[in-house]
C-alpha cells in the first residue's frame, strides 16, 4: 500500500496579522530551515510509524501462526492461593481500588489537565485484574515463604499504573514539569526512574510511586503516540519470553520482533537524558 506523503510546501502558512489573531507564533518567526526541518521529522515520523505498524502486525500474525501459543497459558506456572491467603488477596484489591478512585486517579488527572499536550491513555486498565494480582501474590509467596499474602500484595508495584502520552516535541519538557508535579502531590518515588530510550526491546519511562498515607505502590509511564503503540503491539511477544512454556527455540524470535518494532519509533529530543532525583534528595 502507498501512503501518499506531505512536502513542507503543504505546511499551513500563517502571516504576522493572521498569527496575532489567531494567538499563535508564525512559522516566519523561527529560522525556516529549522522550521521546515522540523515540520518534515514530524511527518515523515508519523508516516513511518503508521506504516510499520500495519507491516509489523502481519510479521506477528505469521509468527503466531509458526508459533502457536503455548498450552499453558499461566505466566507464573501452575500456582493457586490457599482459601486463607486467597480471602486476604480479594480484600486487599478492594482496598486498593478504594485507593486508586479517591486519592491516585484525581491527582493524575488533575496532572493531565495541566498541559494540553499531555493525556492519559489506556486509563481503562488503571487497575491490575484480581486474578492476575493473586498470581503475583502465589510467586512472591513462593519466593519468599516468610510472607503473608497481604505483604505479598503490597509489594506489587504495579496494582494502579497509568500511562502519560506526549508528541515527540513536548515529551521532554511534559515528562519533566510531570515528574515535578508526581512530587508536589506528595507521592514518593519508591525506585529511580527507568529511562529505556536506548534499549532495543522496550522504549519508554517506567516510574515507580508511592502514596505515603497508605504506602499503596504504583506505577506511571511517559510515552509517546508511537511508543505506546509499540509496547501494545509488541505485549504478546513480552508475554511469551516471560512464559515458562515458551521454547528455547521460539525465543530469539520473540526479541528480534521487538527490535524491530522498537526500531521504527522515533525518539523525541532529549529523552535518552531523562533523569529524576527529588528536590528533597537532591538538596540532601
Amino acid at each position: 500500500m502507498e501512503i501518499e506523503r506531505l512536502d513542507e510546501a503543504d505546511a499551513v502558512v500563517v502571516d504576522r496579522e493572521q498569527a496575532d489573531d489567531q494567538g499563535v507564533a508564525p512559522p516566519e518567526t523561527r529560522d525556516q530551515q529549522a522550521y521546515r526541518a522540523e515540520y518534515r521529522a514530524t511527518v515523515e515520523a508519523v508516516y513511518t510509524w503508521d506504516a510499520a505498524a500495519l507491516e509489523l502486525r502481519q510479521v506477528w500474525e505469521a509468527h503466531e501462526t509458526k508459533w502457536p501459543s503455548p498450552d499453558d497459558a499461566d505466566r507464573d506456572g501452575d500456582r493457586s492461593l490457599n482459601p486463607e491467603a486467597n480471602s486476604e488477596v480479594e480484600r486487599g484489591c478492594g482496598h486498593i481500588r478504594e485507593i486508586a478512585e479517591n486519592v491516585i486517579t484525581p491527582a493524575m488527572r488533575a496532572i493531565e489537565s495541566e498541559d494540553s499536550d499531555r493525556h492519559l491513555i489506556g486509563l481503562e486498565h488503571h487497575l491490575k485484574g484480581t486474578e492476575r494480582l493473586k498470581e503475583k501474590v502465589a510467586a512472591e509467596l513462593e519466593a519468599r515463604p516468610g510472607l503473608s499474602a497481604a505483604q505479598a500484595l503490597a509489594s506489587v508495584p504495579d496494582a494502579i499504573r497509568f500511562t502519560l502520552c506526549y508528541s515527540e516535541e513536548s515529551y521532554l519538557a511534559g515528562v519533566t514539569v510531570a515528574l515535578e508535579r508526581l512530587t508536589a502531590c506528595g507521592f514518593e518515588l519508591a525506585k529511580p526512574l527507568k529511562n529505556s530510550w536506548e534499549g532495543d526491546q522496550y522504549k519508554g519511562i517506567n516510574t515507580q510511586w508511592r502514596e505515603p498515607t497508605t504506602a499503596q505502590l504504583f506505577e506511571v509511564q511517559f510515552h509517546t503516540q508511537a511508543s505506546y503503540e509499540a509496547k501494545q503491539l509488541s505485549h504478546a511477544a513480552y508475554e511469551r519470553i516471560r512464559n515458562p512454556q515458551t521454547s528455547d527455540a521460539e525465543l530469539p524470535e520473540l526479541e528480534d520482533f521487538q527490535r524491530k518494532v522498537c526500531a521504527k519509533i522515533l525518539i523525541p529530543p532529549g529523552a535518552k537524558d531523562i533523569a529524576y532525583l527529588p528536590r528533597k534528595d537532591r538538596d540532601g
